[in-house]
């Protein structure tokens, strides 16, 4: 039996949509409650640092989770976040990176096993992604689970954690080719004879030249 041939990834937020989705999704539940808000604006500043490193930021990415959901009926979640699909398909154009999107069109078309891999929760990304009216592809992500009446997050799938989710999915390195916008995924670029950066900002490109010296496209 052949082996499967190696896998393209693209990273999600930032790199094939602006802006970070789950986070756009999260600011307008707690937004939308003034008690939410409240906990939310409170917590934010003894939260926020541990988004800086992949180890520490699923706890506040697991707690503005809950703090979104908890008290919500299965029916009103679904509602509001199909709520959220319609207003992001209405700015279609708005949210897509245009270079990016048409490279992953451009390697379905080779014919080269595409997947998408992203810090976001899987089935949020997924939904997006389909609501952009983008092709179906397989999307691994964070996952979340039913909990103290709300939602928290099981896995985030940052840094080296994306190698992890991947690897269960039967997707392994070496990668034909990785798209990200972030130094936090050196973990994938380093795996792969074709990393590219889109729209990535000065501090990314620093740090994976360091890392990668030089060896990396640029994809503006």
């Amino acid at each position: 039996m052949s082996a499967r041939p190696a896998a393209v990834l693209f990273d999600f937020d930032g790199t094939l949509v602006r802006g970070d989705c789950a986070a756009a999704w999260l600011r307008g539940q707690l937004g939308s409650h003034p008690l939410r808000r409240l906990a939310a604006g409170l917590s934010f500043p003894f939260l926020a640092p541990g988004f800086a490193w992949w180890r520490s930021a699923w706890l506040p990415a697991s707690f503005y989770t809950w703090l979104a959901t908890v008290g919500r009926t299965q029916e009103a979640i679904t509602e509001a976040r199909e709520d959220f699909l319609q207003d992001c398909a209405a700015r279609r154009d708005e949210l897509l990176i245009a270079p990016a999107v048409a490279r992953l069109h451009a390697h379905l078309a080779a014919g080269d096993r595409v997947v998408i891999v992203t810090g976001a929760e899987a089935g949020l990304a997924r939904d997006l992604w389909r609501a952009l009216g983008q092709p179906d592809v397989p999307v691994v992500g964070s996952t979340v689970k039913p909990a103290f009446g709300g939602y928290i997050g099981v896995e985030h799938t940052i840094g080296p954690r994306k190698l992890v989710a991947l690897a269960r999915h039967d997707i392994r390195p070496p990668f034909a080719a990785v798209y990200s916008d972030s130094a936090r995924d050196l973990p994938i670029l380093c795996e792969t004879a074709r990393p590219v950066l889109v729209l990535p900002d000065r501090r990314s490109v620093a740090r994976v030249n360091r890392r990668l010296r030089g060896a990396f496209e640029l994809l503006l």
